[in-house]
């Protein structure tokens, strides 16, 4: 657990150092927010209302906001604002998802560093999510050798290897039609099945990393209809300009995407996930007055120390865990 707390601590100060040398500057977004940036609906609910008081009609006019609030899911929206008028910025701070998943990758509450550059495609998101990773993972080399010389002996043998490889290497690179030929050639058994339209789990995301490529993976242009609203819509009109980032052992390590920066493309977009337009009108006025290409991407800082670590419960690389049911102090 010391070794775990002093690569933690080593990751997060590498972060802030190589996006300060790229002329990005860092933003605080807020923790409680009234937007649900992926739409799924799996955001904890903030009030000062008591128990009684929620049983009444409408309740949430009469809260301390005058309307519902959440914690945030993403603090991706609101730094689009900050990238749109300073060009280069990053938020890095807590998530919360309240999501019933009790895995050895997913966590209640979790840190989630997000970049977001104005007058960039997808290529130069990948570009810059790749070297990131390199980066971070190098200096850990660097300045954490004992530590990782623990976890090479005891947690994961040849885990010093793994990471020279991945900052020696470029990533592979894949449509999501490719991944889902890929794996359907494939000889294994998959628990899930493999269609294109559906999403990849775990399994299949290691597979690709692990068995196709021998390295991480970049997959592109998912289809539109198992991503958030906020993602380009490709020329086909089914797929979005969207990246995920796999890694051996892990699978997704980041998400990202080009942004619609298309006002009538995104309203329709909205309505078809369910979204009010109104409650994001502010978002819109982003393109609404004119706006430029821009990307992004998140990158989960736990399942980043997993990585590095070689440690295999995303509860062990956090200090007091939150999942389902569990809560310690």
């Amino acid at each position: 657990m010391g070794a775990v707390a002093r690569i933690r601590s080593e990751l997060n100060f590498a972060i802030h150092h190589f996006f300060r040398d790229r002329g990005f500057f860092q933003v605080h977004t807020p923790i409680i927010t009234t937007s649900d940036c992926e739409g799924a609906g799996e955001m904890f609910t903030v009030t000062a209302l008591s128990d009684k008081e929620l049983e009444k009609e409408s309740p949430f006019a009469q809260d301390f906001f005058g309307r519902k609030a959440g914690l945030t899911v993403s603090g991706q929206l609101q730094a689009e604002i900050y990238a749109l008028s300073h060009g280069r910025v990053y938020t890095f701070g807590p998530t919360f998802r309240a999501e019933n998943s009790n895995t050895s990758r997913h966590l209640a509450e979790f840190w989630m560093l997000e970049p977001e550059m104005a007058f960039c495609d997808l290529d130069g998101d990948m570009d810059v999510a790749e070297a990131l990773i390199q980066d971070l993972i190098s200096t850990v080399l660097k300045n954490c050798a004992d530590d990782l010389d623990l976890f090479n002996r005891f947690i994961s043998k040849g885990l010093i290897e793994k990471l020279e490889t991945v900052c020696q290497h470029a990533f592979t690179r894949m449509t999501y039609s490719q991944a889902i030929r890929e794996l359907e050639g494939a000889k294994q058994q998959f628990e899930y099945p493999v269609a294109w339209g559906s999403d990849l789990q775990a399994e299949h995301e290691r597979f690709l990393c692990e068995e196709i490529a021998g390295r991480p993976v970049i997959v592109t242009d998912y289809p539109k209809t198992i991503k958030p609203f906020y993602m380009r819509r490709n020329e086909d009109d089914k797929t979005v300009a969207a990246m995920d980032i796999l890694v051996p052992g892990i699978g997704e390590l980041v998400g990202g995407s080009q942004r619609e920066e298309r006002l009538d493309l995104l309203t329709t977009r909205m309505q078809e996930a369910g979204l009010d337009p109104k409650e994001y009108s502010w978002y819109l006025d982003l393109r609404r007055y004119g706006s430029v290409p821009h990307s992004g991407f998140g990158l989960g800082f736990e399942r980043l120390v997993q990585f590095v670590t070689g440690m295999s419960n995303i509860r062990d690389v956090i200090p007091f865990p939150r999942t389902p049911g569990n809560a310690p102090c």
